[in-house]
């Protein structure tokens, strides 16, 4: 019997040897966006001076997508559902320009960063139409969180919206 221990663990297949050489995975960015289950406002200056800014985010379909309501209840409401794709996360924005970019994480998360790119998107001509591009989401902790929203059109930046919100 000893010898077969020691000869698994030599080989590896020894269970805590096994868990000891590999070291923990990252976490995945959907259990990221999970955290955020709540509501959250923020403002932004406009020309009318300080707007406030109320994002909601909920679980649905039993805790496999997040559904975010930015402006909710509001004509400018918009919707982006995010879900797991294997290791990276893809969200769907539903925008007030009357598109649906589809955005995925496209490197492994570290830390509270998760930017999210333009895979594709409906409701446009091409590419080239004004749509919302980028997505990067920084968790600063429990309580505060920024949005950075990239605009593209006809290929290139046009502008970019940057919001800190802070959980009610």
């Amino acid at each position: 019997m000893l010898l077969l221990v020691l000869a698994g663990s030599l080989c590896g297949f020894w269970p805590g040897q096994a868990l000891a050489e590999h070291p923990s995975q990252l976490p995945l960015p959907f259990d990221l966006i999970k955290t955020l289950v709540g509501t959250w406002q923020g403002n932004k200056q406009t020309l009318n001076g300080q707007e406030t800014i109320t994002v909601e985010y909920a679980l649905t379909a039993r805790g496999t997508a997040v559904v975010e309501r930015i402006f909710p209840d509001t004509p400018k409401e918009m919707v982006s559902i995010y879900t797991q794709d294997g290791h990276e996360m893809v969200m769907t924005h539903y925008c007030l320009l009357g598109n649906q970019p589809r955005m995925k994480t496209s490197s492994p998360v570290t830390g509270n960063f998760i930017p999210l790119s333009y895979i594709d998107g409906t409701g446009m001509r091409s590419v080239q139409d004004k749509h919302m591009h980028k997505l990067t989401l920084t968790i600063i902790d429990n309580r505060h969180i920024n949005h950075e929203w990239t605009v593209f059109e006809n290929g290139r930046e046009l502008a970019t919206h940057t919001f800190a919100f802070a959980r009610r």
